[in-house]
Order: structure tokens, then C-alpha cells, then sequence
């Protein structure tokens, strides 16, 4: 597996969760400062498709109790004729100061990832950490998150920072919120994401379209990607 691609893929595992009130979920690789309410569950869904990839992951994720949101995730791709299970995540995230109750947040998430794919070191093993702050901009329901980070890539013996800015708007009278991402690691150039979600597909339910790309990147890297997220409310209780 090429570095810019294996780069790809550990930053695209640290996956994006969602919150009622504050999004930064699908489609976004960078994440929130807020997690599930007690009880409650929810699912994301998505298939990023580029020209020589397909990639289909699967991400549930509850919260039992203690302010910790617990996801696992996993992925299958369509890669060189062959369907194969590609990597997996699981991760516990915890909010300081949730951003869907006050005008910015601050949190952290812990995770390991599993890289099925590679030659070696298929086991679960590339530890992460990344520190999610959260801003309500204006009064119109924008929210501006940026991340920061550390991982262990144990392919490559060292460690690498993880970072991403994202930002999302509704659009006035419509169910549509509008989406922009940069996010990367800090030996690789930057990634960049634009799309929009539909808020309004069902009661809970959240649809997603965008487009991601590298400017000089490989094929792999430019690719769209289009999801969906259900929340369960309750679940647990």
C-alpha cells in the first residue's frame, strides 16, 4: 500500500460522530465537541466511491452512561477485482463542555484502529487521541470545529498528528445544511471536503452527499462520498 494512500485510510478511520444538537457527523472526518445523550444510540453509514475504490463502512455508537459515547466501525472495499474487509475502529469519546449546550465545547476521544489490508501489523494496534473544540458562529445555527491529535502508525514506526478544520451552516428556510472541510495528517498535504446534508429526510434520519479530494493526489483521493445517520432516542432506557 502506497504512504499517501495508507495516509488516507488511517485518517479516514478516525471517524466523525454526531450529537442532536451539534453535527460534525457525517460527512465529516473532523469531529465534535459533544456525544449522545444517556441511553440514546445512533447509526452512520456511508460509501466513499473514486475511480479504482469503493470503501462501505458501518459505525453504531451509544452512549450507557458516564458521558461516554462508545462507536465501533468497520469498512469493506471494492479494490483490484477483490472485496475485502479493510480496516476497523473503536473509540470512546467524552465531552468536557458539550458545544449542543453552550456556544463552544471541548472534548476528547481515545480510539485504537485495525488495518486489515496491510501485510503486516493487522492487528488491532495504531492508538489515537484527538482533542475536538467546537463554536457556535453568529446565531444562525454555524458551527466551526477544529481538531488536533496524536497517532501511533505502527507500519511505519512513528507517530503522526492528526488535524482538521470543518465548518457547517444551514441554509435559511430550507432542511439543507451546507459543508466545508480541510483535514490531514502533518506529513501528508491536505484533504478537502464539500457537501451538503439534508436534515429533514425522515424523524432522526439525516442524508449526505459530498465530494473529497487531494489536489495532487492519487486517484484514490479524489472520490464521493454519500451516507446517511439515524439516532435512536432512548434506546437503553
Amino acid at each position: 500500500m502506497s504512504r499517501a494512500l495508507h495516509g488516507a485510510l488511517l485518517l479516514a478511520a478516525i471517524a466523525a460522530d454526531y450529537s442532536e444538537n451539534a453535527h460534525a457527523g457525517r460527512p465529516f472526518t473532523t469531529d465534535d465537541a459533544s456525544v449522545l445523550e444517556a441511553g440514546s444510540c445512533q447509526l452512520e453509514a456511508w460509501v466513499d466511491r473514486s475511480n479504482v475504490r469503493t470503501e462501505g463502512w458501518v459505525a453504531p455508537a451509544c452512549n450507557f452512561g458516564l458521558g461516554i459515547e462508545w462507536q465501533l466501525g468497520g469498512a469493506r472495499a471494492h479494490v483490484d477485482g477483490r472485496n475485502a474487509y479493510s480496516q476497523s475502529y473503536a473509540q470512546g469519546k467524552f465531552a468536557f463542555v458539550s458545544v449542543a449546550d453552550h456556544s463552544w465545547g471541548l472534548g476528547l476521544v481515545v480510539g485504537v484502529q485495525r488495518f486489515a489490508l496491510r501485510e503486516a501489523e493487522r492487528g488491532w494496534s495504531d492508538p489515537y487521541v484527538l482533542v475536538p473544540l467546537s463554536f457556535q458562529v453568529g446565531t444562525e445555527g454555524a458551527l466551526l470545529h477544529l481538531n488536533a491529535g496524536w497517532t501511533r502508525d505502527k507500519a511505519e514506526a512513528r507517530d503522526v498528528t492528526p488535524w482538521g478544520v470543518a465548518f457547517e451552516t444551514p441554509v435559511t428556510g430550507t432542511p439543507v445544511t451546507l459543508l466545508g472541510e480541510a483535514f490531514g495528517l502533518n506529513a501528508h498535504h491536505p484533504m478537502y471536503r464539500l457537501g451538503g446534508r439534508w436534515n429533514a429526510a425522515a424523524k432522526n434520519l439525516d442524508l449526505d452527499l459530498s465530494w473529497v479530494t487531494r489536489p495532487g493526489g492519487v486517484r484514490s483521493e479524489r472520490y464521493v462520498s454519500i451516507g446517511l445517520y439515524y439516532k435512536f432516542d432512548s434506546i437503553l432506557h
